[in-house]
């Protein structure tokens, strides 16, 4: 599962130009950041539509949620709202959306301000998902949908949010942005180098994660458009694992275990 030097060093390349890019859009004010939308993919990095504009993901999220009735959707790095925008008109569910940049939060402010249910929390994931963990008003209305995308660079929060939905909730799917796609070497993933590399390994020796069911996306990343961003779905065993299991647009690797053997 380890990519070909020039493929990694390229897509650290990548990142860090994108890195530049979000540098410079946060001083851009929410009045004219909208505008951004409107250029072209190959200009703002496949960004001009949710889930990084890939329509074939999108349509995988829209199959779920078709399949699944979830009662509750957390999203960790809210960036500009597109996604979480997109995500209110799929479900009636209460909507927690966590962005720890407070510019990316105020701009999504004025973005989400009209939407019915959508919350909005500024800090760090894994301390905010402890907090809607333990809030025992809301946000515990399963199964839940979970989109985790808080993961940048140096800070890699993705173990610790993976161990704090353990804790809170039963059934759920969480789907995993820039992931490595095991089989599929054509969709692109955050690689920073050793122990920071969003691919299965990642997960190795956690044992609170070894019942988790695995899904990759069926679509190859040649038909997919965007950013071609990969990603992974780890699912609660049970009733939302055996819905996921029944959707063409996911590709099923069994437990986490099982997927890291193969």
């Amino acid at each position: 599962m380890t990519a070909p030097p020039n493929k990694t060093a390229a897509r650290g390349v990548r990142a860090r130009i994108i890195h530049f890019v979000r540098g410079v859009f946060e001083h851009v004010p929410a009045s004219l950041g909208g505008h951004f939308q409107r250029l072209p993919t190959w200009l703002t990095f496949g960004v001009t539509g949710p889930f990084n504009g890939q329509r074939r993901r999108t349509a995988a999220v829209a199959a779920m949620f078709g399949a699944i009735p979830f009662g509750t959707v957390i999203e960790t790095g809210t960036y500009r709202a597109m996604t979480t925008r997109h995500l209110r008109t799929l479900t009636d569910a209460p909507i927690a959306t966590i962005e720890v940049n407070p510019a990316y939060y105020r701009y999504s402010q004025r973005r989400l301000a009209k939407l019915p249910r959508v919350h909005q929390f500024l800090g760090k994931s894994p301390a905010v998902l402890e907090q809607l963990r333990t809030d025992e008003t809301a946000w515990h209305a399963e199964p839940v949908f979970f989109y985790l995308d808080a993961h940048w660079l140096h800070d890699l929060p993705l173990l610790d949010e993976l161990a704090s939905i353990r804790r809170g909730w039963t059934e759920f799917a969480a789907l995993i942005d820039d992931f490595a796609v095991d089989g599929d070497d054509g969709y692109f993933y955050d690689d920073y180098g050793p122990g920071k590399t969003l691919d299965l390994r990642h997960f190795a020796g956690r044992p609170e994660l070894a019942d988790l069911r695995v899904f990759w996306p069926a679509a190859p990343a040649t038909t997919e458009s965007g950013a071609r961003r990969g990603w992974v779905v780890l699912a609660s065993p049970g009733a939302v694992a055996d819905e996921l299991s029944k959707l063409a647009e996911l590709r099923a690797a069994g437990t986490l275990p099982e997927a890291l053997a193969a």
